[in-house]
């Protein structure tokens, strides 16, 4: 098979991170939109030892599942990255536009608890019903664009696959519909182009209170909170700290906390990676009397002391540091073995380290909140190594047509 030579492919199954699986000649090809059971055309990009890496070129049978994409610059069998110029490249962000959305929320729960079985040895008899997102589309709070300056030409929008080529993007259907309206009355404005600089970053963003704002590059310390309308209720929030760009899950994940944690009534809890303290608020306000929360993000400590004076929670104790950090200051005085330990890391997970703070302390119980189902399910294994098994897991769609999701898992201690 020459390197560039298109084929027919069976599509099996749509593996984790949203790429199509079939196989040619005995070999794994991977593809992005297609469906399984679809029989489709591609070409190969990149020819490895274990898998082929292929484009789509056409869908030959279509499956009765596939739709339009709602978006024009989603990928389709008539878009390819390698036919195309470098500023009309699909954009990558979505997966799942061709698809419909129960349909979306199938796969995902199937590659969840394929990745706890591989990864992790867990039965997927654990994983809970997934909750679906009320919308799939129109519901981003946040949009983060560049500028790209070629020659006369100015391109606002998000990076292509190859992350060097900016794609255009006159409005996004993630993004909530004032956000795309005031992304459309900048672009007609020419001062605003005439002030944009190579690879600049323009964030927008929305909330209740605020509506539609934006800004340029990184969000100044000293900028005004903006305030967030939460399950928990108003929260502040400053412009450069994290807050969940899906409201509407955010809140069934924290009510989802919240309401475990009223029925397990634990001596304590311990809230890493708290951010502006979401979790940590939820602890103490469904009861439990002892509450730390621990972070490294300085202006979102503020606003989590803030969050919990303006509800009188005098029972959070709030500390600056890494994930080990706060878990090593704490161990001398805190109730581990009544403990549940909130944990809400990035993408990479816990890590080794961590861990192994967590299995010398012993916390009664961990939740883990997790963005990244690969590094969840790999910390999993570990934690089980140090003495907990997994109670339960459920996948909240915080991230419709997307390949990423989010999900609630607990551990208790053997």
């Amino acid at each position: 098979m020459l390197h560039h030579e298109a084929f027919d492919l069976t599509v099996d199954d749509v593996a984790f991170g949203g790429k199509a699986i079939g196989r040619h000649e005995g070999k794994v090809c991977f593809v992005p939109g297609a469906l399984p059971g679809e029989r489709v055309r591609v070409r190969p990009v990149h020819d490895r030892e274990a898998f082929t890496d292929a484009e789509l070129v056409a869908v030959l049978d279509p499956s009765p599942d596939r739709i339009p994409p709602a978006c024009p610059l989603a990928l389709s069998p008539n878009i390819q990255s390698s036919v195309l110029s470098l500023q009309s490249r699909p954009c990558p962000g979505c997966s799942y536009q061709h698809v419909a959305y129960a349909v979306e929320l199938a796969l995902k729960q199937r590659q969840f608890e394929s990745l706890l079985e591989r990864h992790a040895g867990v039965s997927r008899e654990v994983c809970r019903p997934p909750v679906a997102a009320p919308v799939p589309l129109g519901y981003r709070n946040k949009m983060v664009l560049h500028a790209q300056l070629d020659g006369r030409d100015v391109r606002v929008g998000y990076y292509a696959a190859d992350n060097a080529t900016v794609i255009d993007v006159p409005a996004c259907p993630l993004a909530m519909e004032p956000i795309n309206a005031c992304l459309a009355e900048r672009r007609a404005d020419p001062s605003f182009r005439r002030t944009l600089r190579d690879a600049m970053s323009l964030t927008f963003r929305w909330t209740e209170r605020d509506g539609a704002l934006w800004w340029r590059g990184q969000a100044g310390e000293k900028d005004v909170w903006l305030v967030e309308a939460t399950v928990l209720g108003p929260l502040s929030v400053p412009r450069g700290s994290f807050y969940q760009v899906n409201p509407a899950m955010a809140n069934l994940l924290v009510g989802a906390v919240r309401d475990r944690l009223a029925g397990l009534q634990p001596a304590a809890a311990v809230d890493l990676f708290c951010g502006i303290g979401v979790f940590a608020l939820a602890a103490a306000l469904a009861g439990v009397p002892r509450v730390a929360g621990v972070d490294v993000d300085g202006p979102g400590l503020k606003a989590a002391a803030y969050n919990a004076r303006q509800r009188q929670l005098a029972s959070i104790a709030w500390h600056a540091g890494t994930a080990d950090e706060g878990l090593g200051n704490l161990a001398a005085d805190f109730p581990w073995r009544d403990t549940v330990l909130i944990v809400d890391p990035p993408r990479t997970g816990l890590g080794r380290e961590v861990i192994r703070q967590i299995g010398r302390h012993r916390p009664a119980r961990t939740i883990y909140i997790s963005c990244a189902a690969d590094t969840m399910t790999r910390d999993a294994k570990w934690l089980q190594e140090a003495g907990y098994r997994v109670e339960s897991s459920q996948l909240f769609d915080m991230f419709p047509r997307t390949a990423h999701f989010e999900s609630v898992t607990e551990f208790t201690r053997e």
